[in-house]
């Protein structure tokens, strides 16, 4: 069996915003093809600015962030052959789906990343079909994006993506604000990519649902560090390092004169 790709090589990997505000602080990882993990934080822990960084949208500020061995400079993204080959391996799927979504009506909005790529009109309508059919989504094709519910919008703007036929796909916080039914469905649609061999790394704070999304996580503490790197079957009777990374809080109640602490996750949503 040959050995698994080496997708992303991050070393040192420091970010400051131009405000001065510090993001990541020497953070260093690697993620091989294939791979499903998740990247944990609370708000504000540096989950965004690292999938940003993942996707080419910002340059480390310090250190390197390679994609199959090549630096992602804006210099190198900006070379037409590794820029198209980079943005056709690598999708990227944001929080607030609003951000995603400008087309009018669906159908154009998941046809709008295949004609960038410059498909044959035929070719482009069997991606959108082929997408729109695999989310369950074909009957809003003629719908106006923005007068859709939240979760249709998170379909739609999968779609999206999915469309370019992606090998790598970054989410970040997906689940946030679903209720269960969708939640449910995003699990579903994460297990059948990877099964179909996509790379899969997704920003969360949920912890409920890490063994369904992920194998591996990576953790960032509060000041920007990276905390762990570990199976995710580890990461749930890990409560030091969840603790540490402010995931889960002690609560300390008595009862009559004795004390008693319980953990409680974070899992309340912004």
């Amino acid at each position: 069996m040959s050995a698994k790709e080496l997708l992303y090589d991050c070393q040192d990997v420091r970010f400051v915003y131009p405000d001065g505000a510090l993001a990541l602080d020497g953070i260093s990882f690697q993620i091989w093809r294939g791979d499903r993990v998740a990247v944990l934080g609370v708000n504000g822990s540096g989950k965004s600015t690292l999938l940003r960084l993942l996707d080419g949208l910002l340059e480390p500020t310090q250190g390197e962030v390679r994609f199959a061995g090549t630096p992602l400079t804006e210099r190198n993204l900006q070379h037409p052959q590794f820029g198209r080959n980079f943005r056709q391996r690598v999708g990227f799927v944001f929080q607030d789906a609003d951000a995603q979504l400008f087309n009018p009506t669906v159908w154009e909005e998941v046809a709008f990343a295949p004609r960038q790529l410059g498909l044959p009109e035929e070719q482009v309508r069997a991606r959108v079909m082929d997408t729109l059919n695999l989310l369950g989504i074909a009957h809003l094709a003629e719908r106006a994006p923005f007068r859709l519910s939240g979760g249709e919008k998170r379909k739609v703007a999968i779609a999206c993506v999915l469309s370019m036929n992606p090998e790598v796909l970054l989410m970040d916080e997906p689940i946030a604000g679903l209720d269960p039914r969708m939640q449910s469905w995003l699990v579903n649609t994460l297990k059948l990519l990877h099964d179909a061999g996509k790379t899969l790394i997704v920003s969360t704070h949920n912890l409920h649902l890490l063994p369904e999304i992920a194998d591996r996580a990576l953790i960032l503490s509060e000041e920007h560090t990276l905390l762990a790197d570990m199976p995710v079957e580890q990461v749930l009777s890990d409560t030091h390092t969840l603790v540490q990374a402010g995931l889960l809080h002690e609560h300390l109640h008595a009862h009559g004169d004795t004390v008693h602490s319980h953990l409680h996750a974070h899992e309340h949503h912004h």
